[in-house]
C-alpha cells in the first residue's frame, strides 16, 4: 500500500520497450541516465556493464553492489537490495526486468523488486523486449520454437510511469545488423535465425503496436477514428494485416478487422486458411468482425456504417480487366459508393 504521507514520495519506473535484444534499447537507457548523471543527479546501475558493448555507457553512473552465484553452470548477478537501501541513489539503472529474478535462497519476481524500490523512493529505469511480455511471447515461440522466460506480465506497462518505444523499422534493423552495427558477428548470425528474422520483427512489431492500444491507458477509444481491414484467405493477407496494424497505429486510430464469409462456409481449405489469419488479426484489432454476405462490397460497407470508420485498408485489386468492366472490383464498388469514407490501398508483399 502507497503511504499518504506529504514527506513520502514513490519512486517512478521508466520501462524502456523494444521487440527484441540487440536493436538499442539497453544502449539508449544508459545513454539517457548518462545525461542525468551529467546534470548532477545520483544515478546507479545495477547490472555489470564491463563488456565492450557497454562500458562506455556506463560513465559516470554509481556502480551499485552486486551479489553472484552460479546456476546451472552461468554466473547470476542480484542486487544487494539491503546495502543499496542503506544508501539508495536517486535513480537505478535496473538493465533487463526479465533478469531481475533474485538468487536461488532469495526468488524474488521482477515487479516485486521494482516494487521494493519504488517504495523507497527510488526512481527504477528498465528494459523488456516485447517477447516476454505475456500476449506476445506465445507469438515469438510459434515462429522460432523458442519459449520466453520468464513472461511479463502486461501491468507493468500500465503501472510504469512512463514508457519509451524503440520502434526502428525491421528493415532498418536487419540493414543494420548486415552492415556489423548492432552485433557482433557471432552474435548477429545466431540473430539473424531467431529475433531478428524479418519476419519475426514484423510480426512482433504489430503485436506490439496493438498491444499498446489496448494497454494505453489515456486513450479515448470513442473519439479515436476507426479504420477496416479485410481479412482474407490469400496468402498475402498477413502482410496486409500488419501494414495496416502499422498505419492505424501510426494514425493513433483503431483497426477493425473484418472478415466476410461466403454462403454455406466455404471447403476445407479455405476455413483453414480463414482460421489461421483469423487468429492472427485478434492479436492485432481491436475487434473483429465476421459476417456472412455473397457480396463482399455491400458486407464492408455495412460494417463501415455499423463501426462509424473513417476508412478502410485494401489490397490492390487482383481482378483481370475483363472482370473490372463487367462487374467491377471491390476497389471500384467502394470508391463508386455513397459512403463518406477514405480508402487506403496497401501495396502487395515484396517479393
Amino acid at each position: 500500500m502507497r503511504s499518504d504521507s506529504a514527506s513520502y514520495r514513490y519512486g517512478e519506473h521508466r520501462i524502456y520497450l523494444s521487440l527484441a535484444p540487440g536493436i538499442g534499447c539497453t544502449r539508449r537507457l544508459m545513454a539517457d541516465a548518462q545525461l542525468l548523471a551529467a546534470q548532477g543527479y545520483d544515478v546507479g546501475i545495477a547490472f555489470n556493464a564491463s563488456s565492450d558493448y557497454l562500458c562506455d555507457f556506463a560513465r559516470g553512473l554509481r556502480p551499485l553492489p552486486l551479489i553472484y552465484e552460479r546456476q546451472n553452470n552461468q554466473r547470476i548477478e542480484a542486487l544487494d537490495l539491503a546495502t543499496i537501501l542503506n544508501d539508495p541513489p536517486q535513480i537505478i539503472v535496473l538493465g533487463n526486468l526479465a533478469h531481475q529474478h533474485g538468487l536461488s535462497n532469495q526468488p524474488i519476481e521482477p515487479l516485486q523488486l521494482v516494487e521494493q524500490l519504488r517504495m523507497a523512493g527510488i526512481a527504477v529505469w528498465s528494459t523488456i523486449y516485447a517477447y516476454n511480455l505475456t500476449t506476445i511471447a506465445p507469438i515469438y515461440t510459434r515462429l522460432t520454437n523458442i519459449t520466453p522466460s520468464p513472461i511479463i506480465p502486461e501491468s507493468a506497462l500500465e503501472q510504469a510511469s512512463e514508457l519509451v518505444l524503440i520502434d526502428p523499422e525491421p528493415t532498418d534493423i536487419i540493414r543494420q545488423l548486415d552492415e556489423g552495427i548492432l552485433l557482433a558477428p557471432p552474435d548477429a548470425e545466431q540473430a539473424r535465425q531467431t529475433a531478428l528474422r524479418l519476419d519475426v520483427l514484423n510480426q512482433l512489431r504489430a503485436a506490439t503496436h496493438a498491444l499498446l492500444e489496448i494497454r494505453r491507458p489515456l486513450s479515448d477509444s470513442a473519439e479515436r477514428p476507426r479504420w477496416l481491414v479485410g481479412i482474407g484467405f490469400n496468402p498475402s493477407a498477413m502482410y496486409l494485416l500488419q501494414r495496416a496494424a502499422d498505419l492505424a497505429y501510426g494514425m493513433g486510430a483503431l483497426l477493425i478487422g473484418v472478415h466476410i464469409r461466403p454462403p454455406g462456409g466455404g471447403s476445407s481449405g479455405y476455413r483453414l486458411a480463414a482460421r489461421e489469419h483469423l487468429d492472427y488479426a485478434e492479436e492485432l484489432c481491436h475487434e473483429v468482425v465476421i459476417i456472412e454476405e455473397k457480396d463482399v462490397a455491400a458486407a464492408m460497407l455495412q460494417v463501415a456504417h455499423e463501426q462509424h470508420a473513417t476508412g478502410i485498408f485494401i489490397g490492390r485489386p487482383v481482378r483481370s480487366r475483363w472482370d473490372e468492366l463487367r462487374g467491377g472490383s471491390l476497389l471500384t464498388k467502394l470508391i463508386n459508393s455513397d459512403r463518406d469514407l477514405d480508402i487506403f490501398v496497401l501495396a502487395d508483399a515484396p517479393q
